[in-house]
């Protein structure tokens, strides 16, 4: 997404674009695809959300076409979907489809003096800057809120970090998890959306629910966006990976490709997944410790993150009680997901042979041991992993008691099962579970290690969500603006949608800024201790007179 939207925005610009794709087609970690051995049913890496903070995403799509009349964002959004948490015992939970307001005591249990803790801890890291991305983003998530949750929330509320943030509470960070529900809070756009088949106009804006495609990646906007810019002037290149650049004079003087021919440009944008962009760049060692370029090798050196998606697709049309319901099997040990594609993809959209429902499942989480084989998810065969999943959505009772409410008491258990696949690049083996195309997520250990897209080498620009944007997560709004963003430097006048703030917000950072060089508490502390001390001098002056 990074590279297209970078080829998007030069062709605008009237610059001659090449594009060179190591796969087969566009899209990277979004794209989908179709295969006869898979009963012809669309597969994808993960199931993909649009929040409504996703600005850049949204204006990108109203400048490529559907048909002569209309745009991809008139066309392929669905409306808002619902979030929510089905545990092994006990009902599903579900946000408050009617309300703005993330429902913490429903949803996830939480005790009114969890909930005022939750909010504090969160508040912390919103009123800061510095100390939240130089601190903050170096403290698991999960263990930051240990101290103020019980157990059984805190397992909750921490299963939704894969599915919500896309990473897991294995790794990602208490910086990135709370300022991704401060940017779905106080981002002041509001997208408007025609009336379609479910009712009229709605607009999409602050504290509202993520939306889907309302069909598979590719088929919905990939190849409309390829076609586009093929319309334009871009020449694509397929199966065509990069080797090595060649550098000299403090400039790129060609990109060596894997087949060996050589290509020559006046500016190069490096937009690979960042274990790819650490090999090129290792191969020319001189380029490998120029700034910027110096903080691969330490972005990767966690490794990739598994995350597994697979399909089950169903012989006989499965019914919900709600519209767009995506669950969280939030006991599952792979921290499942689940999604019935039927519920946002239009008609137009095939399930695949001799299908009627289709669900897409996501493993989150790599590193749990599992109850069937003890086994961690990247230490099981294809045959384990397929054994482990379904053993956890049988044990959700949640789930199972939402499809027989919808269905005449008939479980999803007894409806007949077409096919399981996982998504084709995937390869088991002893080793582990490895991908062609290895994911990488913001972590514990990488907030400082993300480059900027401006180098320091005159005509070689970055590009790609493990980019530093102000969307701050790996998620396809980082990719988008990324791709923005390298071009920019190159274009001053290029417009690129920031994420926004509330200025109380902004003002408490600046403050917290200045207690933290000067090593003090963070501001929201600080504030508190000065009530008190105020509180107990106007107590002690009142028994005084």
């Amino acid at each position: 997404m990074a590279g297209l939207t970078a080829a998007h925005e030069f062709v605008k610009l009237g610059y001659k674009v090449k594009v060179f794709e190591a796969n087969p087609d566009a899209g990277g970690f979004f794209r989908s695809a179709r295969r006869k051995e898979d009963q012809d049913m669309p597969s994808e890496y993960s199931w993909h959300g649009m929040g409504p903070w996703y600005n850049n995403f949204f204006e990108l799509i109203k400048e490529i076409p559907f048909d002569e009349h209309s745009s991809l964002y008139d066309n392929i959004l669905s409306r808002p979907v619902v979030f929510g948490l089905a545990p092994n015992s006990g009902t599903a939970h579900f946000g408050d489809s009617n309300s703005k307001n993330v429902d913490l005591e429903n949803l996830f249990s939480m005790t009114t003096k969890e909930k005022w803790l939750w909010c504090w801890l969160m508040g912390k890291a919103w009123c800061s800057n510095n100390r939240s991305s130089q601190k903050y983003s170096n403290i698991n998530a999960k263990e930051a809120w240990r101290p103020y949750l019980a157990a059984s929330t805190l397992s909750t509320w921490s299963s939704t970090f894969g599915p919500w943030v896309g990473s897991d509470w294995c790794h990602v960070s208490f910086h990135h998890v709370a300022h991704f529900f401060r940017k779905q809070l106080v981002t002041k756009y509001s997208y408007h959306h025609s009336g379609d088949s479910e009712g009229g106009p709605w607009d999409h804006s602050a504290r509202d629910g993520w939306l889907l495609l309302n069909g598979p990646s590719s088929e919905v906007w990939f190849d409309k966006w390829v076609d586009d810019l093929k319309q334009k002037q871009v020449e694509f290149h397929w199966q065509t990976p990069l080797y090595r650049l060649s550098f000299e004079n403090n400039s790129i003087t060609a990109a060596e490709l894997a087949n060996g021919e050589t290509v020559q440009a006046d500016i190069y944008v490096l937009a690979l997944n960042p274990f790819s962009a650490a090999d090129i760049l290792a191969r020319t060692p001189v380029l490998e410790n120029k700034p910027q370029l110096n903080l691969f090798k330490s972005l990767v050196q966690q490794g990739p993150h598994t995350q597994v998606s697979f399909r089950i697709g169903f012989k006989e049309k499965m019914s919900w009680l709600r519209q767009r319901c995506a669950l969280v099997i939030s006991d599952s040990a792979f921290n499942l997901t689940l999604f019935s594609q039927e519920q946002a993809w239009g008609e137009s959209s095939s399930l695949g042979d001799d299908i009627q429902s289709l669900w897409t499942v996501t493993a989150c989480v790599s590193k749990v041991p599992s109850p069937v084989h003890g086994l961690c998810l990247e230490q099981c065969t294809e045959e384990q992993f397929l054994d482990e999943v379904l053993f956890q959505l049988k044990q959700s009772h949640a789930l199972d008691e939402l499809v027989k409410k919808a269905n005449g008491g008939k479980s999803w258990q007894d409806f007949s099962i077409v096919k399981i696949t996982v998504w084709h690049e995937w390869t088991f083996s002893p080793e582990g579970i490895t991908s062609a195309q290895p994911k990488w997520v913001n972590s514990t250990n990488t907030q400082q290690y993300m480059p900027q897209q401006k180098t320091t080498i005159s005509n070689l620009v970055l590009a790609g969500a493990h980019t530093q944007t102000t969307a701050d997560v790996w998620s396809i709004e980082a990719a988008v603006e990324s791709g923005k963003l390298a071009v920019k430097v190159f274009e001053p006048q290029l417009k690129v949608i920031p994420q926004s703030n509330f200025l109380v917000l902004n003002v408490l950072g600046k403050i917290d800024d200045v207690l933290y060089y000067c090593k003090l508490p963070n501001v929201l502390d600080v504030g508190l201790i000065v009530m008190v001390m105020l509180s107990i001098s106007l107590i002690a002056f009142g028994l005084a007179g």
